[in-house]
């Protein structure tokens, strides 16, 4: 009997571990799916929804926030590929890297565009690169060689690189005007001549108005 109380013994000893598994597999599958819940960034409540569309723009919006992060990763991919590829048919020298991304239904702009935002990251190593705006992206590889990776990170750091890399290359030019001192200066700038500009318009308009009336004029008094 008591050789039997062992083996059963043992039975029970070895079920009650695979319990013990199970249920600890159980509560890590429950921790990680608590961990990877989405924290929505908006608040929501705000938008006095119901509990359903609630629960549908905080998928949305983790939709949104995940595939725009894809896009960013396959843009920066795409830039080496293009680049890579432009080197490699480069040594062949039969100058078909244009024949080959257009083939395959790039066009030139878009794809110059990423070799240049990837040529910067190579010196600055900084993926806010693929993200500011091509306005910005073109200063810069105007001025790279006069300044350097600090004034570079400047710019691409920066909450409106357009203004800030503009302000750099008026800078450089050696135009005798006083350095501005605050972003804010330069927007007001840029909106004042835009402003400047469209009175100018308005008024040729006008001028021009004006000569189509004085004409008509003319005619009215000849034929009286």
């Amino acid at each position: 009997m008591k050789k039997i109380n062992v083996k059963i013994a043992n039975k029970l000893g070895e079920k009650f571990k695979e319990t013990n598994i199970s249920k600890a597999n159980i509560e890590t599958t429950e921790i990680v799916e608590i961990k990877e819940k989405y924290n929505p960034i908006l608040n929501y409540d705000e938008f006095e929804l119901e509990n359903t569309q609630k629960e549908q723009m905080i998928l949305f919006e983790e939709k949104a926030i995940h595939h725009a992060n894809e896009l960013s990763k396959n843009t920066i991919a795409l830039s080496k590929i293009f680049y890579e590829a432009q080197k490699t048919l480069a040594s062949a020298k039969t100058g078909s890297f244009v024949k080959w991304f257009e083939v395959l239904g790039f066009k030139k702009d878009f794809v110059y565009m990423l070799l240049k935002r990837n040529e910067l990251f190579m010196e600055v190593e900084n993926e806010r690169i693929f993200e500011i705006p091509e306005k910005a992206i073109k200063t810069i590889s105007k001025i790279k060689d006069k300044v350097d990776v600090k004034e570079i990170l400047e710019i691409v750091n920066a909450e409106k690189p357009v203004l800030v890399a503009k302000e750099i290359e008026v800078n450089l030019s050696g135009n005798p005007k006083d350095r501005i001192p605050e972003i804010e200066e330069a927007e007001i700038l840029y909106n004042d001549f835009d402003k400047i500009t469209k009175i100018e318009k308005k008024i040729a308009e006008y001028y021009q108005k004006i000569k189509e009336l004085e004409y008509e004029l003319s005619i009215l008094k000849k034929s009286r």
